[in-house]
């Protein structure tokens, strides 16, 4: 069978690492994540992965599969307390959180980039209660097609710290001004972690188009963006039941998690309630 061909551009191309980290946990026994979609892509498309395979290190894999845990707790969590919920997922890429998920209830949006949609549905199609929409995040025009009459959780993994920090402020403030009650689920790194991150990157064999922009020096200057704006809670990667590491490994996860290196936010935009400034 021909194999796919790729078509994308540099920042889109970093969608293949997550992809890449699901297939090869697929396929241990007793894996903490089952993606057999990830496996058929992986070996459907025309794409080197070589670089990949040589140089990504356990500790880079479990990171991406713990990440993945906590987005399905959290959005579980979330369909528990709104089972007819509204789900959007900013920059899916091949992301397949909706099939891990659907409580059958949930209406879900997956929203990237143009390039990035058509490969999405080579391997992923749309149904009634999950739609694809061909977009910059950036964009608000794209708000208009979200119906506002549900809870809404917004989620993205691994694509805020693409863009600058005045990026994704003015993006979260427009979040707010459209959606008078809505969560937002999204991962951030300190200035150490957008380091550490882009020499990933560069031995994954990808160019430096593609490198970390944001890293966030303390959490509390989201909340100070917007007295709507209120921190749920606060995730660290590696502190998620079940992922295996070895001890050097699990050393450096903690290091990594006790200086605030990668972690996630949970956060709830109100009109409810205004803070004090």
């Amino acid at each position: 069978m021909d194999k796919i061909k790729i078509e994308l551009g540099s920042i889109q191309k970093t969608l293949f690492m997550p992809v890449w980290a699901r297939a090869i946990e697929t396929k241990k026994e007793n894996s903490v994540l089952t993606d057999p979609i990830a496996v058929d892509i992986i070996n459907s498309i025309d794409y080197d992965f070589s670089q990949m395979a040589k140089n990504l290190k356990e500790i880079n894999l479990i990171a991406w599969i713990a990440r993945c845990k906590r987005y399905d707790l959290v959005i579980k969590d979330f369909l528990k307390r709104n089972p007819e919920g509204t789900i959007i997922n900013i920059g899916c890429g091949l992301d397949t959180t909706y099939e891990r998920v659907d409580n059958k209830k949930v209406i879900w949006y997956d929203i990237d980039l143009p390039d990035v949609i058509e490969l999405r549905k080579k391997f992923l199609k749309e149904t009634n209660n999950n739609k694809f929409i061909a977009s910059s995040f950036l964009d608000p025009i794209w708000f208009n097609k979200i119906p506002t009459h549900n809870k809404i959780l917004i989620i993205s993994a691994g694509v805020f710290v693409y863009f600058e920090e005045s990026e994704i402020k003015s993006f979260i403030l427009n979040l707010a001004n459209k959606f008078k009650e809505a969560e937002l689920l999204f991962d951030v790194t300190s200035p150490t972690g957008v380091k550490i991150a882009n020499k990933v990157i560069m031995d994954s064999g990808l160019d430096n188009n593609t490198y970390f922009k944001w890293g966030l020096t303390n959490k509390s200057i989201i909340e100070g963006w917007d007295p709507r704006i209120k921190i749920l809670n606060t995730y660290f990667t590696f502190k998620i039941k079940g992922i295996k590491l070895s001890l050097k490994n699990r050393i450096m996860g903690f290091l990594s998690d006790a200086a605030f290196v990668q972690y996630m936010i949970h956060l709830e935009i109100t009109h409810n309630c205004y803070r004090q400034a």
